[in-house]
């Protein structure tokens, strides 16, 4: 109280003087470089970390249930206001008088500057990943992403997801991490227009079309890994169906009759290979 009242009471001159200081000391914060290594910016990493919503109640986030049903994704931006909000209240803890909240309102939006740039170290930190210090001189301008709610989360640990931009650029991801067992939340630098989401990669495994009562298997290129055209496939031969057993020596048989050339084991394998599933989430105002 006696500090308030004393600054409250000093003269205009005191004042100014001060908020000079601060006004100094805001720019050299704006501009100080941002190092995820340094111990000093703890505080920083920890607002960062905040402003990608980790420790926000999940109640604060989803209000409703409604808004997340059952077999459900919901694509999002954040408001840079709430974010700065947010900032601002978890470094008000300290304040007591008009002298801090005087400090705060001077050097919050350069603190909110580095935490625009400390942000992009979070995950690839997370991850025992180095991180370039070219890469945090631009800090983050709008950050948007997804949450999603469906069995797949808890069945298919490891997927992957990329998002990309209005243009069809990809985009950075800030944060990508499991909220409950069917409940997972994405965060990416900008707003994911279109989102891919791709089975893990050890899902790869050998397999084939089964159409009408019969079994067929697109073919790559042999140089580029590429699928071919539709209509360039040849048919798996069956050995047991009960035992759902193929017969390989016909089947490469059959790719050598395509191919005009002698198959490989390799060769084989690579033609046999089907690559996960990869699904497509695409705003309906993507082309507006």
């Amino acid at each position: 109280m006696q500090a308030r009242n004393d600054w409250e009471n000093s003269s205009p001159v005191l004042r100014g003087h001060i908020h000079r200081i601060f006004g100094e000391l805001a720019a050299l914060a704006h501009d100080k470089p941002v190092n995820p290594d340094n111990h000093e910016d703890e505080l920083i990493a920890w607002l960062s970390e905040l402003c990608l919503l980790s420790n926000v109640p999940f109640h604060y986030l989803i209000p409703s249930e409604n808004i997340l049903p059952n077999d459900s994704i919901r694509l999002f931006y954040v408001n840079p206001n709430w974010q700065q909000a947010l900032v601002d209240g978890a470094c008000s803890l300290g304040r007591n008088a008009s002298l801090d909240l005087s400090h705060d309102q001077a050097l919050i939006d350069a603190v909110f500057i580095q935490i625009g740039k400390r942000i992009k170290a979070v995950r690839p930190m997370l991850q025992k990943k180095p991180v370039a210090a070219a890469d945090l001189q631009e800090g983050v301008q709008t950050i948007g992403g997804f949450v999603l709610r469906s069995p797949l989360v808890r069945g298919w640990r490891g997927l992957e997801f990329q998002a990309m931009s209005s243009e069809g650029n990809p985009l950075r991801a800030l944060r990508i991490e499991l909220l409950s067992d069917e409940v997972l939340i994405g965060l990416f630098d900008g707003v994911p227009y279109t989102l891919e989401i791709a089975q893990p990669p050890e899902g790869f495994y050998f397999g084939f079309n089964h159409i009408n009562g019969r079994f067929f298997k697109r073919l790559r290129s042999f140089e580029t890994g590429a699928l071919l055209n539709e209509a360039d496939t040849i048919e798996v031969a069956v050995q047991n169906e009960k035992r759902r057993t193929i017969d390989v020596c016909q089947t490469a048989k059959n790719m050598e009759a395509f191919f005009k050339k002698e198959i490989t084991s390799a060769e084989f394998a690579l033609q046999m290979i089907k690559t996960p599933y990869i699904g497509k989430v695409i705003r309906t105002d993507a082309e507006q």
